[in-house]
């Protein structure tokens, strides 16, 4: 053995150095106590690491919310597919965005909380909506949307699914002067009910074409506005700042307030809209053009046409 050879060698000190330099070189560790060498391959012929591939390791978690899906990829929690018309799609999430911020949580700062820890808690926590920033390049995208709720509803329900020809649930609230406002006092026109935040930017995006379309249709369609702002301040900014058309409400309970769960707002992101008919019943429900549809339908040309 080459440790014995070593040790009983009477050759010179000098010629016992040189061999256990070449047992290193070689990558045969020497133990003199054991009496045997055990072979090792030199760091320099050791495989190198395999680069990874970006993509998600089998037993990583997936977790699916608001139309978009979640995973781990390179320690980061990155948006692999966006559900088309989800609201997610709406809010402008895309495929490959990046989880920065989650529920005031940050994966960023200098005591973030792990990927895995993102995904536990967004698959855990009850909440009824989701707060996320999200990074894009060199910007971010900050976006609102319906969280994972399982609490015990407390309030009334609409009977049936909200969809059209569905008699719409009645409600009243205060308006941007402290005024009540009844849908009912709205019965025999035209109601295009608006579901917003002023923490929402695809509901700043929409102000323009919804502002078109109250001046087209002016006189024949009434526009309703329930803000989901806890703020009222950032509510009141908000309408005088985009100058929205139509009746503004407030109440102050965001997404817990008692019109959006009646609408099933929290189960589909902002914005989101209602057309309700001269009768009181649903004649459109989803996005802008598509109820913008129905309104050009039943309210004949806009005015601007005659």
């Amino acid at each position: 053995m080459i440790t014995s050879f070593i040790m009983t060698t009477d050759r010179a000190p000098g010629f016992r150095r040189w061999v256990w330099g070449m047992c290193t070189a070689l990558g045969v560790l020497c133990h003199p106590a054991a009496g045997e060498a055990i072979i090792a391959a030199p760091a320099a012929l050791k495989a190198p690491p395999v680069p990874s591939t970006g993509a998600p390791h089998p037993s990583a978690p997936v977790v699916k919310i608001a139309g978009m899906t979640l995973e781990i990829r390179s320690g980061r929690v990155v948006v692999t597919e966006v559900e088309k018309g989800s609201p997610a799609d709406r809010a402008g999430v895309r495929p490959l965005d990046v989880l920065l911020v989650v529920n005031g949580r940050s994966l960023v700062d200098l005591d973030p909380i792990s990927p895995q820890q993102v995904l536990g808690l967004l698959q855990q926590e009850r909440t009824l909506r989701t707060r996320l920033v999200l990074g894009r390049g060199a910007g971010t995208l900050s976006v609102d949307l319906p969280g994972n709720s399982a609490e015990t509803r407390t309030t009334p329900e609409p009977s049936g699914e909200l969809r059209p020809g569905a008699q719409a649930p009645t409600f009243s609230g205060r308006d941007l002067h402290g005024k009540e406002v009844s849908l009912e006092d709205l019965r025999g026109s035209l109601v295009l009910i608006d579901f917003w935040a002023s923490t929402c930017p695809p509901c700043e995006r929409a102000v323009i074409p919804l502002r078109r379309i109250a001046e087209q249709y002016k006189g024949k369609l009434r526009i309703v506005g329930v803000s989901l702002d806890e703020d009222r301040k950032g509510f009141e900014a908000f309408v005088y700042n985009q100058h929205l058309p139509g009746i503004q409400l407030f109440d102050g309970a965001g997404w817990k307030a008692p019109i959006a769960r009646m609408y099933g707002v929290p189960a589909n992101g902002i914005p989101y809209y209602v057309l309700l008919g001269r009768d009181g019943r649903v004649a459109a429900i989803g996005d802008l053009d598509k109820v913008e549809e129905t309104i050009a339908r039943l309210a004949g040309p806009p005015s601007q046409e005659r």
